[in-house]
């Protein structure tokens, strides 16, 4: 009960606090201003889902070059030709390809969000078209 009571004590003896003054005060001009202009930026959600649609079709890209390959197919990226062979080595190039390709919109993202948007968005674009282009030697292969 005590407790109850330094608390209704308190609540009760608790003013408001009244630190303006009642007269009039001239403003004075101040020393500096600032401005502050907000870019729209894209929806974290968006960018997410083109990034991981980019990925995916990476690894899709990845996975129908090694099969064509296997089946007969001839790569003529001179690039990947080398290492088209070899899973790991195809899979740590597509790796770092991929990478490079977020940290670069990433980038570009801090100064120009719709840009980087868009950048990913043609990315996809042009991934989507390589997987189909895979997906079509490699089933020209069997």
């Amino acid at each position: 009960m005590p407790r109850y009571v330094i608390v209704l004590a308190l609540l009760l003896a608790g003013a408001p606090a009244r630190a303006q003054s009642i007269e009039k005060t001239e403003f004075t001009q101040p020393i500096f201003t600032m401005s502050v202009t907000v870019k729209p930026v894209p929806s974290p959600a968006l960018m997410a889902s083109l990034y991981s649609s980019y990925a995916g079709l990476a690894a899709a890209d990845g996975y129908l070059t090694w099969q064509a390959v296997h089946n007969g197919a001839v790569e003529t990226n001179p690039v990947v030709a080398p290492i088209v062979r070899d899973a790991p080595g195809l899979t740590a190039f597509k790796f770092a390809t991929g990478a490079a390709t977020f940290l670069a919109v990433e980038r570009i993202r801090r100064d120009h969000p719709r840009a980087a948007m868009w950048i990913m968005a043609a990315a996809n674009g042009g991934m989507v078209w390589v997987v189909w282009h895979n997906s079509q030697v490699d089933g020209l292969r069997r």
